[in-house]
C-alpha cells in the first residue's frame, strides 16, 4: 500500500510551492504529518519482530495476538496516509519490508513451531513456501499499476496472515471443542500461499478514502462481535475473506458458462 515520506528522507513527497500561497506551512504540515504512517509501519514490524521471539520461546498464544496487532497497525498506516495524501515512494517500500516479516516470516514461524516440528522436511517446504509466495505477493503489488476497482489481485499478505495465526489463537482458546488435524495444516498452509500468488480478486474496502454509512455499520457490528466473542470472530473474518475469493471466482466462471450455453430463443416466422 502507498505510504507517505519519512523525515529519514526529506526529499520524498516534498511538494513545490504555489504562487502566492501559504506553501511553506503546508509543506511543513506535510512532513509532520508524513511521522504518523511511518509510525505505525515501525510498530507493524517490531509486532512482527515480537511474534518471533514469542514463538521462539514457545509462547504460541502471545505470537498469534501480537500479529492481530501489526494487522491493526498495518491497516492504520495505510488509511492515515490516505487521508493526509502524504503518500510517497519511501513508505511503500518501508511497508512491504514491515509486512514480509510480520505478515511472512513471522506466521510461518509460528505454524512451523507449533504444528510442522516433528514433521521438519514437510514443515520447512510448507512454510518456506508461505514464505517465498508473500514476497512474491508483495513485489507484484509494487509493481502493479493503480486500479480503478477496489479489489486486491491475490489475497493480501496480512489476510494470508490472519489465516494462520488466527487457526492457532482459535485452536489454544477453544482446544477442548475444536481441533483441526494436524495432517490437514500442511495443505492450508499450501493452499493459502497459493492464494496469494493468484489472479482471483478479493474486495479493498481500505483503498478509497470515502466511508459509507453500510461500511460504518458493518465497522461497527465487527467491533461489538470482536469485543464479545474475540477468538471466533477474528477466525471466522480471516477463513471467511479467504474462501470468499475462490467461491466468488466460480461463481462467476459457472454463470459465464451457464449464459454462454444458454439457448436462444427461436423467432417465429412471419
Amino acid at each position: 500500500m502507498d505510504q507517505p515520506s519519512s523525515p529519514i528522507a526529506p526529499d520524498l513527497g516534498r511538494v513545490a510551492p504555489e504562487a502566492g500561497g501559504p506553501a511553506p506551512a503546508r509543506t511543513g504540515l506535510r512532513r509532520h504529518l508524513s511521522i504518523l504512517p511511518n509510525v505505525f509501519t515501525s510498530l507493524n514490524l517490531f509486532c512482527g519482530y515480537l511474534s518471533i521471539i514469542f514463538t521462539s520461546q514457545d509462547e504460541f498464544l502471545a505470537a498469534g495476538w501480537i500479529l492481530v496487532v501489526a494487522v491493526i497497525c498495518d491497516i492504520l498506516d495505510g488509511r492515515i496516509a490516505r487521508l493526509t495524501s502524504v503518500t510517497s515512494k519511501f513508505g511503500a517500500e518501508l511497508d512491504s519490508l514491515a509486512d514480509l516479516v510480520s505478515f511472512g516470516v513471522a506466521p510461518a514461524f509460528l505454524v512451523f513451531r507449533r504444528y510442522l516440528s516433528d514433521v521438519a522436511l514437510v514443515g520447512l517446504v510448507c512454510t518456506g513456501l508461505f514464505v517465498l509466495c508473500g514476497a512474491l505477493r508483495l513485489a507484484r503489488f509494487n509493481i502493479t499499476p493503480p486500479s480503478d476497482k477496489d479489489v486486491f489481485t491475490g489475497l493480501p499478505i496480512p489476510a494470508g496472515a490472519g489465516i494462520l495465526c488466527t487457526l492457532t489463537i482459535f485452536e489454544m482458546q477453544f482446544f477442548p471443542f475444536f481441533r483441526i488435524p494436524d495432517a490437514a495444516i500442511p495443505a492450508i498452509v499450501v493452499i493459502t500461499s497459493f492464494l496469494m500468488v493468484s489472479t482471483i480478486e478479493y474486495p479493498a474496502m481500505k483503498k478509497t478514502k470515502r466511508t459509507t454509512g453500510q461500511r460504518r455499520l458493518l465497522v461497527l457490528l465487527f467491533l461489538v462481535f470482536l469485543l464479545v466473542f474475540p477468538p471466533l470472530c477474528l477466525f471466522l473474518i480471516s477463513w471467511g475473506f479467504a474462501i470468499y475469493g475462490p467461491f466468488m471466482y466460480l461463481f462467476r466462471k459457472m454463470a459465464g458458462l451457464f449464459r454462454r450455453h444458454k439457448p436462444e430463443k427461436i423467432q417465429p416466422s412471419v
